[in-house]
C-alpha cells in the first residue's frame, strides 16, 4: 500500500476549522509540537518557497531539519520530509494508526468530532519530527493561520507571515483586512514575527496585531536583495552575503529568497547558542543553489521542447507569472494549458493570462473541485481573450493537443492549480528538467 492509499484511508477526510480536534488529539498523544523548534510561516502565496528556502539553508549548516509542507504533487510523503528523506511508508502508517487509536478510544472525540484530513496529517507530522529529534521544524500552514491546524505551536522560534493578497474569501474573509487578521492569527504572545507583505497598509495592520502580542516585529522593507548580473547580493541588518545565485528562474523568488535570508539572520541573532547555528556565506549560497520546489515555475524538457509548469492558483499569483513569462521569454508565444478550481476568481485569473496572448487549452481535471471547462471556455471566447481556444478531458490530451497546434518557438505553460501540476507529473513521470 503507497502512502497516498494510507493517508487517504485517515477517517475524516474534510475541510474542518477550529483548534479543538488538534489540540485533543495531540492532548492525548502528549503534545510532541510543544517540544519541537519550530519556525510558522503562513501567507497567500511564497509559503512553500520561503519554507524550502529555510529548510535548505538551514540544512547546509549541518542542522537535522524538519519539513511541513501542502499540498503535494504526487506522493503524499511529499509533506513531510526529515533531512533528505520524505516520511516512508511504514512510519506513516504506524503513526496514522497510533492517532486512529486515539479516535476510537477517547469519548471526546463523539461530541466535538472527528479530526479533519488535514488535522490528522498535522498530527502525524508533529508525532513525526518528535520521535526524528529534529533540530528544527519548518511548518507551513495549510490554510489561513488562526484556525488552521498547525497553529497549535503554543510559541515558535518565529513566525513569518510572507504576503496577503484574496484567495479563499469565502473561508477567510472577504477583504484583505480580514484575511490579514486570519494570517496574524499564527502570532504568539512575547514572540518574535517577521512580514514580508509589501502593502504598507495591510503591513501595519500585521504590525499592529504583533505588538498586541508584544512580539518583537520585522518588517522585510529593513532588508534588501540587490541583483549583481547573474548573482544577488542580501544586505541585511548586520549581514551581507554576495554571490547569491538563484536556480529558479521566477522573478517572484526574489523576494521568497530575502525573506527567508532575513528569518534566518533572525534565528542567527536571537538563537544561535541554543540551536548550536552560526550563518556562513558558503553554505548559504549552497543552500540557495540546491533550492527546488516542484511545480513552482519549474522548466521541464519534453520531446526537446521546454514546459513552464507553475501552480499558480489566484490572482496574485497569475500576476507574478506573467510579469516572470514576459521577462524571460520576449520573443516567444504562448500555448497555455489551464485548470482551476470553482471557488477561485477565475474571470480575474483568465483576464489576467489574456496578457499573454497566443492559444490556450482548458483541461478536465479529475476532481470534483474543479471548474467544467466547457464554462471556462465559454467565458473565454466570450471576452475574447485568446487567440485561440481549445478543450481537453484530461491533462494527457491537452498535452498532446499542444504539440499539435505548437509553433516552433512557442512556449507551453501549464498552470492554473497544483492539481493539474500534479495529475501532469503523474502522467509523464519520465520528464527531466530543463536548465
Amino acid at each position: 500500500m503507497s502512502s497516498l492509499d494510507i493517508i487517504y484511508g485517515l477517517k475524516g477526510f474534510s475541510m474542518n476549522f477550529g483548534l479543538e480536534r488538534i489540540e485533543a488529539l495531540m492532548n492525548y498523544a502528549g503534545n510532541p509540537q510543544n517540544k519541537l523548534k519550530t519556525i510558522h510561516i503562513a501567507g497567500t502565496n511564497g509559503k512553500g518557497s520561503t519554507s524550502r528556502f529555510i529548510y535548505g539553508i538551514l540544512k547546509e549548516h549541518g542542522l537535522k531539519v524538519g519539513l511541513y509542507t501542502s499540498p503535494h504533487l504526487i506522493s503524499f510523503a511529499e509533506r513531510i520530509t526529515v533531512g533528505e528523506n520524505q516520511i516512508n511508508d511504514f512510519d506513516l502508517q504506524r503513526i496514522n494508526d497510533f492517532f486512529n487509536k486515539i479516535v476510537d478510544k477517547e469519548n471526546i472525540f463523539r461530541k466535538i468530532g472527528i479530526p479533519s484530513f488535514f488535522e490528522l496529517t498535522t498530527a502525524v507530522c508533529f508525532q513525526y519530527f518528535f520521535e526524528k529529534k529534529v533540530d528544527i521544524a519548518v511548518i507551513e500552514t495549510g490554510l489561513g493561520g488562526r484556525l488552521d491546524a498547525t497553529n497549535i505551536i503554543k510559541k515558535p522560534l518565529l513566525s513569518v507571515i510572507t504576503n496577503i493578497s484574496m484567495d479563499h474569501k469565502d473561508i477567510l474573509g472577504n477583504s484583505l483586512k480580514k484575511i490579514a487578521l486570519e494570517k496574524a492569527g499564527i502570532i504568539k504572545k512575547n514572540s518574535i514575527t517577521l512580514c514580508g507583505e509589501k502593502n504598507k497598509n495591510i503591513g501595519r495592520i500585521i504590525k499592529d496585531y504583533a505588538l498586541r502580542f508584544n512580539s518583537v516585529y520585522f518588517s522585510a522593507d529593513a532588508v534588501k536583495l540587490v541583483k549583481k548580473g547573474i548573482f544577488y547580493e542580501y544586505k541585511g541588518l548586520d549581514i551581507g552575503i554576495k554571490y547569491i545565485k538563484i536556480p529558479n528562474l521566477a522573478l517572484y523568488q526574489n523576494h521568497n529568497l530575502k525573506l527567508a535570508l532575513f528569518a534566518l539572520e533572525i534565528i542567527g541573532k536571537y538563537y544561535a547558542k541554543s540551536l548550536k547555528f552560526n550563518l556562513n556565506e558558503e553554505l548559504i549560497r549552497n543552500g540557495v543553489l540546491k533550492f527546488k520546489n516542484e511545480g513552482r515555475f519549474e522548466i521541464i524538457k519534453y520531446k526537446n521542447n521546454d514546459i513552464v509548469l507553475d501552480g499558480a492558483h489566484n490572482l496574485d499569483g497569475i500576476k507574478k507569472l506573467t510579469i516572470s513569462l514576459q521577462k524571460l521569454f520576449k520573443k516567444n508565444n504562448f500555448i497555455i494549458i489551464f485548470a482551476v478550481m470553482k471557488d477561485k476568481d477565475y474571470k480575474a485569473i483568465l483576464k489576467r493570462l489574456s496578457v499573454l496572448g497566443g492559444k490556450i487549452i482548458f483541461a478536465g481535471l479529475n476532481n470534483e473541485r474543479a471548474l467544467d471547462v466547457k464554462e471556462l471556455k465559454k467565458i473565454s471566447e466570450d471576452n475574447n481573450y485568446f487567440e485561440n481556444v481549445f478543450s481537453a478531458n484530461n491533462i494527457k490530451d491537452a498535452v498532446e493537443t499542444a504539440f499539435k497546434i505548437k509553433n516552433k518557438d512557442d512556449i507551453i505553460l501549464i498552470c492554473g492549480s497544483l492539481y493539474l501540476i500534479g495529475e501532469f507529473k503523474n502522467c509523464y513521470k519520465s520528464i527531466t528538467l530543463g536548465s
